[in-house]
């Protein structure tokens, strides 16, 4: 065990693999946000790190950029007291399950393992079962927005526990807003999955219209399809696959798109989404799930999952005029600032622990 804090004793510890360093991915980010919003909240937590693959340098890091943090073992959280315990991962652990059996636990579900299964044609059963198995014992599950809750019911979870809050994720954006740009530069960012569908931003660089236009990907896990596509029709030259970006690697690939496109199937909340439309950029995305509910109308919105539905939607974007963009730009940053910041997410956790521990 590895710790910066001689602590023993707190309201509500946060158990997690992932904590934001570069190679993060969406719980990482969600962590990052969670950190700042709780310590303008006044929220006092432990930052449990379990089950990680950071090597030793970046733990490092770790325990320099957070406070407080322990790195360790489940076995080891008997060290230390509270009475919740928060839980993000999903890795199977019998000797966390150990420790969970004796606390009250909140678990936030960041996606429903059985529509990623589902949606991206992948089998995640140990995953999805110790999913399912944290459901069943928590005091209270998190999703992130009514579409997942209303998942949540369709998927017969409300029989395992019908107490859930919906808390939407928040984020903190202190880049410059700047709703007027050009129309050249597509971005994608998010892992390169099949229910992401980021084939759809290449193929759209194989239409006359967007002949011209660039691609740039910010994101891990390349898919041997979305590979391919991008060989198959010569468009290497016009795509730039950037890897998993965060921090200055991720303000420099927003800072150099002028619209983000997210035509996912599925997408429980959409995080990216929201940090494009903090900072002033058009989003062009599929009416589904979270993303109508952190957008609204000011999305440019796919009428479907299609591939034709996308283009079409993109050929919407690129006919808005300037003052539309910036009247939907504009008011798609109002409504962040009311409604997703990082202290508003705080917040409401700290409304929630607050009514578990009474």
């Amino acid at each position: 065990m590895i710790t910066n804090t001689e602590r023993r004793a707190f309201p509500v510890i946060e158990i997690t693999n992932e904590m934001p360093l570069n190679r993060m991915g969406g719980v990482g980010t969600v962590i990052e946000n969670l950190i700042s919003g709780f310590a303008a909240e006044g929220v006092d937590a432990l930052w449990f790190v379990i089950d990680h693959a950071y090597p030793p340098a970046e733990v490092d890091e770790i325990l320099r950029r957070f406070h407080p943090v322990v790195v360790g073992s489940a076995e080891e959280l008997r060290h230390f007291t509270a009475p919740l315990l928060h839980v993000h991962t999903y890795k199977p652990n019998p000797a966390l399950d150990a420790v969970l059996a004796r606390h009250r636990v909140v678990c936030t579900i960041h996606s429903l393992l059985a529509l990623e299964e589902r949606t991206n044609g992948v089998g995640l059963g140990g995953a999805r079962a110790w999913q399912e198995h944290l459901i069943s014992l928590s005091a209270r599950v998190v999703v992130l927005s009514g579409a997942e809750h209303r998942h949540y019911r369709a998927l017969g979870y409300r029989q395992r526990n019908p107490a859930v809050t919906v808390i939407p994720n928040g984020v903190a954006c202190a880049a410059p807003f700047r709703p007027v740009r050009g129309k050249a530069v597509l971005g994608y960012c998010g892992r390169l999955v099949p229910r992401k569908h980021p084939e759809y931003v290449q193929l759209l660089l194989g239409e006359a219209h967007f002949a011209t236009r660039r691609v740039l990907v910010a994101g891990r896990g390349f898919s041997p399809y979305a590979r391919n596509l991008l060989h198959a029709h010569g468009l290497a030259e016009r795509v730039s696959f950037l890897g998993w970006c965060a921090g200055a690697r991720l303000e420099a690939f927003f800072e150099a798109i002028d619209v983000l496109a997210v035509p996912s199937s599925y997408e429980p909340f959409g995080l990216v989404a929201l940090e494009a439309a903090a900072r002033g950029i058009p989003v062009v995305c599929t009416r589904t799930d979270g993303l109508h509910e952190v957008l609204g109308p000011h999305a440019f919105y796919c009428a479907d999952g299609t591939y034709d539905a996308f283009r079409a939607a993109m050929h919407d974007w690129d006919d808005a005029s300037p003052d539309e963009l910036r009247a939907r730009c504009v008011a798609a940053r109002q409504r962040y600032e009311a409604h997703f910041t990082d202290r508003v997410m705080a917040r409401r956790y700290r409304h929630l622990f607050a009514e578990l521990a009474g």
